[in-house]
């Protein structure tokens, strides 16, 4: 099974989809709500990646609602097309 890991914040619709993708889909994941626990921010900070939804899936990162790129990753899709990209900045301070 792969690892799964999935930062969201509060009030992203782009998280929240791809939340709702994952269970749907039946993937296991950890979630880390970076509005909720500032460590969560704090550790995307530190590997650049200033917005949510961000997913690893054993280390390989996907930015944003992609759910084609996200099938493919868990090898639930035989090929890799192209998505709409949905990626909200969470480096406001506040």
């Amino acid at each position: 099974m792969k690892k799964v890991t999935l930062f969201i914040s509060e009030g992203s619709q782009a998280s929240e989809k791809v939340k709702a993708f994952l269970d749907k889909n039946d993937v296991t994941y950890e979630l880390k709500n970076v509005t909720e626990n500032k460590m969560y921010l704090k550790e995307l900070q530190e590997m650049k990646i200033f917005g949510t939804p961000t997913l690893f899936i054993d280390g390989k990162k996907i930015e944003g609602n992609q759910e084609n790129k996200i099938l493919y990753e868990l090898g639930l899709a035989n090929n890799l097309s192209e998505d709409a990209y949905f990626f909200e900045n969470v480096s406001k301070d506040g």
